[in-house]
């Protein structure tokens, strides 16, 4: 039975109750398309197969409960009975200062309480949703699985609608140097065929630790073509998570959280009133523009993408503003390719002098700026700052430039003191955690984080320091001891870890903020809502730089994405342009030789830094299109891709091309937004600039792995 919708924007939220078990489902759908046609959730009940039921909107099971589906046991903790058992107790609407809010509470016979609350704001091109437990039992419980969401009705069911060939599950793998990449693979292809209908399916994926863009990033797009619709969930947490597509009875549900006692190894007591709320979620849906079954084809990926920027717009509505610079966008440099962990005050002071009067604000000493091992912060190295960071601040300032630092902040090595101050320090098994040479700070200790705040505040103010790039090298593994279970125990770090960053802003209200966790392992929602800007990968060198740095689109910002170009004096003008075209994909960051370059090719950065200055509000917009055809590999690519990025009020194109191995032999041709015709205001180009004619911008790579960028304006309305 339909028990209400809720309209948020161009989406309809609907809630369905199952009057005979109680339980509530929910779904998402693209409110252009008609709710029945868009969800197998209101399919007719003689269309609808009587197994299929309706996927309960929370899953939560506690140690003790027991399964229900047959074969279920080690492969999901989802529909467990603590699950079934949920029934509808209330419901309830609110519309207040642009936000629609939309509650289901629930309770089971003995007393566990559960509430849904979806939040839409107006504008946004996503609803939020986090889901809450209560023991209101007489006896203590133990927390095995909490979902953030669960939604129903993902694909449609019933006769004729339910081939697994039609719907297409698109997610992001991610490995070091090799983030975003877009995997797409119809049901067939996971084996969720649904055959026989009462057999279950289950595809879950996740990681464990403290690195949740590592092995996959944690979003999920489905596309149904049956229906003409694609949704996505992004979950906003920086530690273990998982994500279940779970089918049974021909339907198809996605949930998805905290990764659970299976497979996260966590396991949270509550006592008689106590509470848990699992992390945001946030999720999406939109008409699909697929109407073949190719997973490789373009309409196929252009709406697994259109999905993927409505998850990725969200993180600038809830990103920090209060660094009124960072809406310049301006670019920087970051000297670690240049000197590989050895900065000195004469080198930076050369880079500032060389970038005086450029688009470049600042200017980053990456690692290798203090004595002994990182995680003290209390000691210079003097040999390579004879009269301490503050002067070398200075004199980069006098230049026009702002000095940066390198901190690893949640971790310290064995050169440190640090190192050995057990008592501050994560333990798993009684001894502490070690990664190769590291260990982490117990950030979930007051003292502890409050020691780690004060030298890192100490450090960045007595020395006029304005910019800090906080790095992480070594996830934490399935957790630590201090909790009732390791997975606990690590939830409580990642959420001290968040609190931690918070608190620094607070107390570094002018200091721009970098993560970056060995490149893109952290680009997800909630690290970047303590952040500025973010490292989008490591890939700053090699022929697969472009690829990788089109692909981190899909997690943050462009504007929010640092992409490394790295010059090299050895480079021909054509690798140079390659080089420095990637980083047009992303927030400019220039590494390098830059300073031994002759001046033919320093011409060509300028050049670059010039187009990126005049580019930056279309790379604010956020908004962006892919070309070309999928790629092949990393090491070897073949082929090309486009990436333009047009400015919001339609004047303006940011367009940057790539060839690869087996380049095209006729001009690549890039479609360009409608309307009156586009002028080329600059380029930097290997070879010929683009062409442009009948509305869109032709190119004929002139040789393998070679680039062009161009901005092009269209002529001001009169």
């Amino acid at each position: 039975m339909h028990l209400f919708s809720v309209p948020c924007g161009d989406m309809t939220a609907r809630y369905d109750h199952d009057e005979a078990t109680g339980t509530v489902g929910f779904t998402l759908a693209p409110a252009t398309v008609p709710i029945n046609a868009a969800t197998g959730l209101a399919a007719p009940a003689d269309e609808r197969p009587p197994e299929a039921g309706t996927a309960p909107l929370v899953q939560l099971s506690v140690t003790g409960d027991r399964s229900v589906h047959q074969w279920s046991e080690g492969v999901t903790l989802r529909d467990r009975s603590t699950t079934r058992e949920l029934a509808l107790t209330g419901h309830h609407r609110d519309v207040h200062a642009g936000t629609t809010t939309a509650t289901v509470e629930l309770a089971t016979p003995d007393g566990i309480r559960a509430t849904h609350v979806l939040r839409w704001r107006e504008g946004e091109p996503c609803v939020e949703i986090e889901t809450s437990v209560v023991n209101g039992t007489d006896r203590p419980l133990t927390l095995q699985l909490l979902s953030s969401f669960s939604l129903d009705g993902v694909a449609a069911v019933g006769p004729g609608r339910d081939d697994p060939g039609d719907t297409v599950v698109h997610r992001l793998r991610s490995g070091w140097s090799s983030e975003g990449q877009l995997v797409s693979q119809t049901l067939r292809e996971l084996h969720l065929e649904g055959w026989p209908r009462v057999a279950l399916g289950v595809e879950r994926f996740g990681q464990l630790g403290t690195m949740p863009v590592r092995g996959f990033a944690p979003s999920v797009v489905v596309e149904d073509r049956a229906t003409g619709t694609v949704r996505g969930v992004q979950l906003c947490w920086p530690g273990s998570w998982q994500i279940e597509l779970f089918r049974h009875g021909g339907a198809l549900s996605v949930a998805g959280g905290l990764a659970d006692g299976d497979f996260g190894h966590w396991r949270k007591a509550l006592a008689p009133g106590d509470s848990f709320t699992a992390p945001r979620a946030w999720l999406t849906a939109a008409p699909a523009t697929t109407a073949t079954a190719d997973t490789t084809s373009a309409e196929s990926r252009q709406s697994a993408d259109s999905c993927f920027q409505r998850l990725v717009a969200m993180q600038d509505a809830h990103s920090p503003h209060d660094r009124a610079a960072e809406r310049e966008l301006p670019a920087q440099v970051n000297e670690f390719a240049t000197t590989w962990g050895r900065p000195t005050h004469d080198r930076l002071v050369a880079m500032a002098e060389r970038l005086a009067g450029t688009c470049v604000k600042y200017l980053v000493a990456d690692a290798g700026w203090y004595d002994g091992g990182h995680g003290d912060w209390t000691k210079i190295k003097q040999s390579a700052f004879p009269d301490g960071l503050a002067a070398t601040a200075k004199a980069v300032r006098d230049h026009g430039l702002v000095l940066g630092l390198w901190v690893e902040a949640e971790t310290c090595d064995e050169e440190s003191t640090a190192f050995s101050l057990t008592e501050h320090l994560l333990h798993r098994d009684g001894v502490p955690v070690t990664a190769g040479r590291r260990r982490f700070w117990d950030l979930r200790r007051p003292e502890t984080a409050e020691l780690l705040l004060g030298r890192i505040a100490t450090l960045v103010t007595d020395h006029g320091i304005g910019y800090l790039k906080i790095d992480y090298n070594e996830p934490l593994g399935a957790g630590c001891d201090g909790a009732e279970s390791v997975g606990e125990g690590l939830r409580q770090q990642a959420a001290a870890a968040l609190d931690f960053y918070a608190r620094l802003r607070e107390r570094l209200p002018d200091v721009v903020i970098e993560h970056c966790a060995s490149g893109g392992h952290r680009l997800e929602p909630a690290t970047m809502s303590v952040s500025d800007v973010t490292s989008f990968s490591d890939a700053m060198e090699g022929d697969h730089l472009p690829i990788v740095a089109a692909d981190t689109n899909r997690l943050v910002p462009g504007a929010r994405s640092l992409v490394w170009a790295v010059p090299r004096t050895g480079d021909s003008d054509a690798t140079l342009v390659y080089k420095l075209a990637s980083g047009l994909l992303g927030r400019l960051c220039l590494s390098g030789d830059f300073l031994e370059l002759d001046p033919g090719k320093w011409q060509l950065v300028a050049d670059t830094l010039d187009l990126y200055e005049r580019a930056r509000p279309a790379l604010a917009s956020g908004r962006w299109h892919r070309y070309g055809p999928p790629v092949s590999g990393y090491r070897h690519p073949e082929g090309w891709q486009a990436l333009v990025r047009p400015t919001p009020e339609g004047d303006g194109v940011l367009a940057v091309l790539h060839a690869f191995g087996s380049p095209p032999t006729t001009p690549v041709r890039v479609p360009l937004p409608p309307g009156p015709a586009f002028t080329l205001d600059a380029a930097v180009a290997s070879g010929p600039p683009p062409e442009l004619h009948d509305g869109a911008l032709y190119w004929l790579p002139p040789a393998p792995f070679t680039a062009t960028a161009c901005r092009l304006v269209r002529p001001a309305r009169g």
